[in-house]
């Protein structure tokens, strides 16, 4: 939902790249569950949120201060439990739902697994790691034929597996 990037003011604020699709998604957000690398999940209860010329800034009850929030939130990615996230427009995807999914091509041989989505300017572009080493896959049509539950089906990548 959104990556705290740094502390904003005296009060505990902090701002935060939105990393959803719609910022109503957290007018009814009350709890939300703090990931960072190394480091337990934390829970957290969101008092409020706002969005100013620079983007979104978010106040989480008991981080009262600039160094409570540096120590406790930055570098934090804000999500939610599964079961309350939003639908998604047809032909989208969690990234968490990519990650790990196996990949085949169109006749059906495994290629590898998804480990990463680099989300870029202009689209997302899959790694995918099997065999023979990293291979970048562009989220494009021209590339993917099917995403399913857990297998993702490519095309057009001969070249970059012939021996």
């Amino acid at each position: 939902m959104a990556y705290i990037s740094r502390p904003r003011g005296v009060r505990g604020e902090v701002r935060a790249e939105v990393l959803t699709h719609s910022l109503k998604r957290f007018d009814d957000l009350k709890n939300v569950v703090l990931e960072r690398a190394g480091q337990p999940a934390l829970p957290l209860a969101l008092e409020r949120w706002r969005t100013d010329a620079k983007g979104l800034l978010l106040k989480f009850a008991g981080i009262d201060s600039p160094e409570a929030a540096r120590d406790e939130l930055i570098k934090g990615y804000v999500t939610v439990a599964n079961n309350q996230l939003a639908p998604l427009p047809e032909g989208t995807y969690y990234i968490d739902d990519l990650v790990d999914a196996a990949v085949v091509d169109s006749a059906g041989r495994a290629l590898g697994r998804i480990t990463e989505v680099m989300q870029m300017p202009s689209t997302d572009v899959w790694v995918v790691r099997g065999e023979r080493g990293d291979v970048l896959v562009p989220a494009v049509g021209d590339f993917v034929v099917a995403v399913e539950e857990n297998r993702v089906v490519v095309q057009g990548l001969e070249e970059l597996y012939r021996s």
